[in-house]
């Protein structure tokens, strides 16, 4: 493999499998795994009577996973978590190279990528509950920010269709090729609509498999059918209705129950104290990438109105909410605060302290990873102190 696009991946790889090492993985026996109703035995019976023959909304329109799991020679099992694994390896190495393609040093895109990793409920989720198709979401998610970075519609647009087929939280990445169509050639008229054909795709995919698949939540006949995991549960998939979700999920719970835990999740509580910090440095200090990016955040936000999940579809804008928090991390680098190696060993603890948290725990230590930015900021300003000192006095800072 060329070193060009080796490098890229080991360091993915390295969180990758501390990942692993340090979580406990829902493989089939462990009490994990077993526990019914939840999301992983949709997508494995999708996958054992094929994609097409599944109709449990809104499990049955994703079905890129199970579709490649029905597909593969290997055990279903292991197939799930290669395409975990490789969704996990992609979302890294496409942050690597997106930032280094910004021109960022190796520290900050090393700092892009542990972060990315150290998000609970993101990447560390996804490879533990390996059957869901979270990390292709977020892979799809991640490199269409890289494609649409880089003026490359063509990519883009084949990105966000498997990202759409993967899981409908991809699209959120749809604004992306509007965004950044100024990188795109030719007049603006000419951007916008390259920008616009590249979203059909995705977009088309979304619609087309909706049409494709019906949904039989409601159908008591086929529900008894299938295995009980899910059969025993129909009060689970009942009523599958956007309007009734809006109502019921979006605004009782969502708005009209709005409280501080609801705000950490949307903001620190999903991607640590240090992450939205640097993330909130980065927005002041390009505002223009700030805007650019913030559709996908608002739109993981938007997710919440209609599911009942909160810090794992908030954590599917963590590949944005770490480029603006690289941002963050560089402009304290151009005042001379820190270097980049200072952000890449910050960004190591705050994962280090995900892991760290518990073998089955994906919410942060808000304590301790507060403590660590804090740490981290008087470590800095110290450094700065002193340095100013020696270089008063004539001394050179590294003595």
């Amino acid at each position: 493999m060329p070193r060009a696009l080796l490098f890229p991946l080991l360091l993915p790889a390295a969180a990758a499998a501390a990942v692993l090492a340090f979580t406990d993985l829902r493989f089939e026996g462990t009490a994990a795994f077993a526990d019914p109703g939840w999301d992983r035995h949709y997508y494995l019976e999708a996958a054992r009577s094929g994609p097409w023959d599944f109709h449990i909304a809104p499990y049955c329109w994703r079905v890129l996973v199970p579709l490649l799991a029905w597909a593969a020679p290997l055990p279903l099992q292991w197939t799930f978590f290669a395409a975990a694994f490789a969704g996990a390896l992609a979302a890294g190495a496409a942050t690597w190279r997106l930032l280094r393609c910004e021109g960022h040093p190796p520290g900050l895109a090393a700092a892009g990528v542990l972060l990315l990793f150290a998000a609970g409920w993101g990447l560390r989720y996804q490879l533990a509950d390996f059957w869901l198709p979270d990390a292709a979401a977020t892979a799809a998610i991640t490199l269409c920010l890289l494609f649409a970075a880089r003026g490359q519609p063509r990519a883009f647009a084949a990105a966000l269709f498997a990202g759409a087929l993967a899981k409908e939280s991809a699209l959120i990445a749809a604004p992306l090729a509007l965004a950044f169509a100024d990188r795109l050639p030719g007049s603006r008229r000419r951007q916008l609509a390259t920008g616009a054909l590249a979203l059909l795709p995705g977009a088309a995919a979304a619609v087309l498999v909706r049409l494709a698949i019906p949904a039989w939540n409601d159908d008591a006949g086929y529900i008894a059918s299938l295995p009980p995991v899910i059969s025993r549960f129909p009060d689970i998939v009942a009523h599958y209705d956007y309007r009734a979700l809006l109502r019921d999920v979006g605004w009782q719970q969502r708005v009209l129950g709005f409280d501080g835990r609801l705000a950490r999740a949307l903001t620190f509580g999903t991607f640590g104290p240090l992450t939205a910090a640097l993330a909130f440095a980065g927005a002041a200090a390009k505002p223009r990438l700030a805007a650019r990016l913030a559709p996908v955040v608002l739109l993981a936000w938007a997710q919440l109105l209609v599911a009942r999940d909160t810090e794992r579809l908030v954590a599917m804008a963590a590949p944005a909410v770490c480029w603006l928090a690289v941002e963050g991390a560089a402009a304290a680098c151009r005042r001379g605060f820190a270097r980049p190696a200072d952000a890449a060993l910050g960004a190591a603890g705050a994962f280090a302290l995900t892991l760290a948290n518990g073998r089955e725990a994906f919410g942060l230590d808000l304590a301790a990873q507060g403590l660590l930015t804090a740490a981290v900021v008087v470590a800095l300003a110290v450094r700065r102190r002193f340095e100013r000192a020696r270089a008063g006095a004539g001394l050179s800072p590294r003595g």
